[in-house]
């Protein structure tokens, strides 16, 4: 299945797979994901796995203006800077970051161990996403990222 970049069959449905047949993808500086929505046809929600090694973190501090977004522990733990606070998490638990929540967040895997991670969001055409520590924004529809100080 690696070839493959979607389950769509041949009369057009979408068929189950194993998350355990994609492959890892991973950006410069952010954990290693596997997207599942989008391999099975999901347009407006997004869906993936995610695997945090020790020390690393999951992504840049951010907060999204117009989409909703969770994150479920299922393996090991890892911080959650969130605002101004931090939480250990760990296997079975679950956090959302409501749209418009103007709280910055991102995980912190502090353990000598691999945190894996399920994630859920939205995929909104005009969505904007904020990076407090930076000041810049991500606009979705013209691409551009900006500073805002």
């Amino acid at each position: 299945m690696p070839d493959k970049t979607t389950t769509k069959n041949s009369e057009g449905n979408f068929e189950p797979f194993n998350v355990n047949d994609l492959p890892w993808e991973q950006f410069p500086g952010s954990d290693k994901f596997k997207r599942l929505g989008r391999f099975a046809g999901a347009t407006h929600v997004g869906t993936g796995i995610d695997e945090l090694g020790p020390g690393e973190y999951s992504n840049q501090f951010h907060y999204h203006l117009m989409e909703e977004e969770h994150i479920f522990i299922l393996k090991g733990s890892a911080t959650l800077y969130l605002g101004n606070h931090e939480y250990a998490l760990k296997e079975g638990d679950y956090c959302c970051f409501p749209a418009g929540q103007r709280a910055g967040h991102h995980l912190y895997n502090h353990t000598d161990s691999v945190c894996t991670f399920m994630t859920i969001g939205e995929h909104k055409e005009h969505e904007v996403c904020y990076f407090p520590k930076t000041g810049k924004v991500r606009i979705r529809p013209t691409g551009d990222v900006l500073s805002v100080r």
